[in-house]
């Protein structure tokens, strides 16, 4: 039990004393190791790209899945506390996706061609050799980090 509350408690303390500085040091365009250099509060950088992994995911500008009718409406997931404190979680509809702002990544294409990794910026670079990406293809918000 106290190493469960250990855990919580430190991804607790990361998300409160680091999460905003990396998210806007990264929409600073700054690679992963500038932007652990710079933490005021430090964190190791495994912790960052999970951070900004997340980050890219839960904004959608990675995609984990393929756009299409089914798929592409935009939800947030609401909190709601009742007057007893019971938690529930509701899935709120915020409109759709469109396909035209995105652009198909391939991945496996990507990390596989060294050449072109070299010749990328450090933020770019970072952005494609640290975080967790499969083989594979995604979409990807045109123009946030692979033109």
């Amino acid at each position: 039990m106290e190493e469960y509350f250990n855990k919580a408690l430190s991804n607790f303390v990361k998300d409160f004393a680091c999460k905003g500085e990396i998210i806007a040091k990264l929409n600073s365009k700054k690679s992963i190791s500038k932007i652990y250099s710079e933490l005021t509060f430090k964190i190791n950088e495994d912790d960052i790209v999970q951070i900004i992994w997340n980050y890219l995911i839960e904004k959608n500008i990675v995609l984990m899945y393929e756009i299409n009718d089914e798929k592409n409406q935009q939800y947030d997931i609401v909190k709601k506390v009742n007057q007893l404190g019971k938690v529930t979680y509701e899935k709120v509809n915020k409109g759709n996706i469109d396909v035209k702002d995105y652009q198909v990544i391939d991945m496996k294409k990507i990390l596989s061609d060294k050449e072109f990794i070299l010749k990328l910026d450090d933020y770019k670079r970072e952005l494609i050799m640290k975080l967790p990406w499969e083989k594979r293809e995604y979409y990807v918000k045109k123009n946030y980090f692979i033109e």
